[in-house]
């Protein structure tokens, strides 16, 4: 029998003695106390009565388990996990709507009331956030959210041109660009992985420090920080004592606050993209980082088998955006969940999300990276990429 000595808190941690175990140390005292001939069988009073305390003792135990484990970042979970996150002031981040500008084209001199209702083809809604005037020519902008948060908003540039809620005065609408800044719920992971960043880079002028500066940024889901602090210029063009931010999401005027706030006196910011920001003695410094380049990838599902009983109507599409929410949705700009930067496409990782969707028996996957060469090797994706994907990118075929 195991030492209960062993049990609870030891130096190398909690220790839950298990179901098994519990009953044991019940049956070795019960014959301790009523000698060892004491009728222990599962049928018998006794034996019963040891298996209905081990069992109770099993409960009590896996609550202790999951009080201890809830004082640590790494295996806390649900509430237990967002309030260590109040500790050092983040809170779990809401899901977002996607928003964006819309064209008008109609009646002129027309009122456009707020409210109105507009779509995609695929019926992803958007609400008109203000009263419109249109101009002499007909012509007029109004600012537009997504009816519903999440990634679904992030639409690509030129596909909300239907007017859901009709209006006697307009004729035509249009996105010019891409609607952008819709986010999912953070879940739990993505939650703990921000503890993290937050946690090593608290006080500091690091690189860490940058990235979680950066991670609290509204509409940021994703960030790396890259730095040479070497005295030479790396073979990537990287300038020596500078830092790249490589930035998923958010606007960047917010985002080169953050960087300017974290980063060390007389160290480079480097970047595709430079954003002027005044210092509190009133000088104009530029702050300089870069997005994502898109990596595009084709998927295609073939000779699809499935079981027409539990197999949805829909369930084509359902395999489609299984796909489109594990790589990424390419809406125009990188700007939907997914992988993350620089992760590679792992061929294997695709199959969970798409077995998931009921019905799926048995199918052939293939990836590729240009659309024309298909096969089961993973898709590297460089330090500055982040894979993405489309719906017109990912094939469904069902075997005949």
């Amino acid at each position: 029998m195991a030492k209960t000595t062993d049990w609870g808190l030891t130096d190398a941690g909690f220790r839950r003695p298990t179901y098994a175990e519990l009953l044991d140390a019940l049956e070795y005292k019960a014959r301790e106390l009523f000698g060892s001939k004491a009728n222990l069988t599962v049928r018998s009073p006794l034996g019963i009565f040891c298996r209905i305390y081990a069992w109770i003792g099993s409960k009590i135990w896996q609550t202790a388990e999951s009080v201890y484990l809830s004082a640590y970042a790494d295996t806390a979970t649900g509430q237990s996990l967002f309030r260590l996150g109040s500790n050092i002031g983040i809170t779990p981040l809401p899901a977002q709507k996607a928003t964006g500008m819309l064209s008008l084209t109609g009646a002129p001199n027309a009122e456009v009331p707020a409210g109105l209702l507009y779509a995609t083809q695929d019926k992803v809604q958007f609400v008109g956030m203000q009263d419109a005037t249109l101009d002499a020519d007909g012509k007029g902008m109004v600012p537009v959210q997504a009816v519903l948060a999440g990634g679904i908003g992030n639409v690509a540039a030129g596909t909300v041109t239907r007017i859901a809620t009709p209006h006697i005065s307009l004729d035509e609408v249009t996105n010019a660009s891409a609607m952008t800044g819709g986010r999912e719920k953070e879940t739990e992971e993505q939650f703990r992985d921000r503890y993290f960043a937050v946690l090593n880079g608290a006080g500091g002028v690091n690189a860490d420090a940058i990235r979680a500066a950066i991670l609290e940024v509204e509409h940021v889901t994703a960030c790396i920080v890259l730095e040479n602090d070497t005295d030479t210029a790396t073979s990537d063009g990287m300038p020596a004592h500078s830092v790249e931010c490589i930035i998923y999401g958010g606007e960047n005027a917010d985002i080169a606050q953050a960087i300017y706030k974290k980063k060390a006196a007389g160290i480079i910011t480097y970047g595709s993209t430079a954003v002027s920001i005044t210092d509190a003695s009133g000088q104009t410094k530029a702050i300089r980082l870069s997005r994502p380049t898109a990596r595009n990838v084709w998927v295609k599902v073939d000779q699809l088998i499935v079981d027409a009983d539990q197999f949805p109507a829909d369930g084509d599409t359902q395999i489609v955006n299984a796909v489109l929410n594990f790589i990424g949705a390419d809406s125009g700009s990188v700007s939907s969940d997914g992988l993350t930067i620089g992760e590679n496409v792992r061929y294997t990782r695709l199959f969970a999300p798409i077995n998931a969707v009921p019905g799926v028996l048995d199918y052939e996957l293939s990836i590729s990276s240009d659309g024309q060469t298909y096969g089961r090797d993973n898709i590297t994706v460089d330090k500055r990429s982040k894979a993405v994907t489309a719906a017109g990118k990912v094939t469904v075929i069902h075997a005949d």
